[in-house]
């Protein structure tokens, strides 16, 4: 019997993703294509191309086929996640009515006054506090008539993709937020005043599936346009992050993932449904049924690092090249030679204000004559994984619920470096995945489910979860840093806050 392959898409914020695993988790053959720039058309907006996710779809499907030897009919299934609460209006057509709005825009605040209080009977507290401010589709309703009212169909990106690829209108439950679904019993409300209370109606929305479930099967016109299977089966998976959880292997209650990524946070694997009442985490579902995944996280993350490179790393170029490593790499083996504290350099890591600190500004605290670039860059990881931590803490706590085991993924994993300091600033053992798009590998999860190649999900995890690196803490270390969070990081911003208002009120629109 010939080997099966299974694909799984991520289409992210950024770029999309399309790799090719056998059975046992193995990758085979990628492809990957960055979307282009998202349009900003006012202060705040944030949207897709109204073509950019498909056809980044189809560009990254070509690039994986062509470092495919296989045989196309060994292709067993095929899993879909994605970004998390974007919204694309469909016609009854099927022809997208607006350019997808990203999960990064922030027009839904112009819904506050046009909703005024809002106030209904949902069991659901988000449903009562946030969800019919933060949506888009009562944006649509407001603000773009002439789209809210050709909308047939009002879908997330995995939902859209789903739709192009088999021509069915369905959503995974584990990649809902936003939309009006029932999240405590993990299926479409039974009553419309949900529905009703985000601007859509019952039949606009796709019908939710648990993740692993097929939606249908790649049809010809889809197959010609990708290279996909005609015919294969098509599964939903979860969102994105939720499927990282999943393919590091953090489902169980009481583990928790940290993604280092654009966005990078920390998720808590729950069997309790219990949002934060200040929304000083957000609530996703798990890919597993039933359980939750509650996340703190730092809005900028692991793109501050990427900031880093591009304005002191120049120097590093030719280094870099002749070494044949990132600039990255070399970076961590200068911060590597400073202890634990960066010598007294401390980062408040708000190069965007967030909800909770709306005056948020990036600061580096405490330089003296010592310091130099190796300690702006190990106190900027620091300052990120710092922020994280007192998020967790909170949410921990609220919670009633301890981490019992810590497991990272994403880009910025890949350092030792900073592996290490998570390690010591949590003081908990760390397993790092050595499959770092541990995205991608956890659809492909769902997909194998699908295509009847594992009869569930911790089936398939067991059977396609990849090995691990592990780091202990170092106890020294975290007893520093703890001292820093109490006496010098959580004071940081309260102690400025009025200083960054006025500093915003005096600088703003000026360059």
């Amino acid at each position: 019997m010939s080997e099966k392959y299974i694909i799984g898409i991520d289409s992210g914020t950024q770029s999309t993703r399309v790799i090719m695993y056998d059975s046992k988790g193995n990758r085979i053959a990628k492809g990957a294509a960055e979307h282009p720039k998202m349009l900003t058309p006012y202060p705040g907006w944030a949207e897709h191309g109204m073509n950019d996710i498909w056809e980044a779809l189809r560009s990254a499907s070509a690039e994986m086929f062509a470092q495919f030897r296989g045989n196309r009919a060994d292709i067993a299934g095929i899993g879909i996640a994605s970004q998390r609460a974007c919204c694309l209006a469909l016609d009854d057509a099927g022809k997208l009515l607006y350019n997808p709005i990203s999960w990064l825009d922030e027009r839904w605040r112009m819904n506050i006054p046009s909703l005024g209080q809002v106030a209904n009977d949902s069991p659901d507290p988000l449903y009562q506090l946030f969800w019919p401010y933060y949506s888009k589709v009562n944006w649509f309703k407001f603000n773009m008539p002439e789209v809210y009212e050709k909308a047939a169909k009002y879908l997330g990106v995995s939902g859209y993709i789903g739709y192009k690829l088999t021509g069915g209108f369905y959503e995974s439950i584990s990649s809902s937020m936003g939309w009006p679904y029932d999240v405590i019993n993990w299926t479409s409300f039974k009553g419309d005043v949900e529905i009703e209370a985000v601007g859509m109606r019952r039949d606009q929305l796709a019908e939710p599936v648990l993740a692993g479930t097929v939606i249908g099967s790649i049809t010809p016109e889809a197959a010609a346009a990708t290279g996909l299977p005609e015919g294969c089966p098509v599964s939903a998976g979860a969102a994105d992050k939720q499927c990282e959880l999943l393919g590091a292997g953090a489902v169980k209650h009481g583990q928790a993932y940290i993604t280092l990524g654009t966005l990078s946070g920390l998720d808590i694997v729950c069997s309790e449904y219990k949002p934060a009442p200040d929304f000083s985490y957000f609530t996703y579902l798990s890919a597993i049924p039933k359980l939750y995944n509650y996340e703190s996280m730092a809005s900028k993350g692991f793109w501050l690092v990427s900031w880093f490179r591009d304005n002191f790393g120049s120097g590093l170029l030719s280094e870099a090249k002749a070494a044949d490593i990132p600039v990255e790499a070399l970076l961590d083996r200068e911060a590597e030679s400073v202890p634990a504290g960066s010598e007294g350099l401390v980062v408040l890591p708000d190069w965007a204000p967030s909800a909770l600190r709306p005056s948020g500004k990036g600061i580096y605290l405490g330089f003296d004559d010592r310091h130099q670039r190796k300690h702006m860059f190990r106190s900027l990881v620091e300052g990120i994984m710092f922020q994280i931590k007192l998020g967790t803490a909170k949410m921990a706590d609220y919670l009633d619920l301890s981490i019992n085991e810590l497991y990272i993924g994403g880009g910025g994993s890949k350092s030792n470096f900073t592996a290490q300091v998570i390690a010591d600033m949590f003081n908990l053992p760390v397993r790092r995945t050595r499959e770092p798009e541990n995205c991608s590998l956890g659809v492909a999860m769902c997909g194998a489910v699908g295509a009847g190649l594992y009869p569930d999900l911790a089936a398939a995890m067991e059977g396609m979860g990849k090995e691990y690196d592990d780091f202990l803490p170092n106890p020294a270390n975290h007893e520093l840093y703890d001292a820093l969070s109490e006496k010098v990081v959580q004071k940081l911003y309260p102690a400025l806050e009025d200083i960054l208002k006025d500093l915003a009120e005096l600088t703003a629109g000026k360059k």
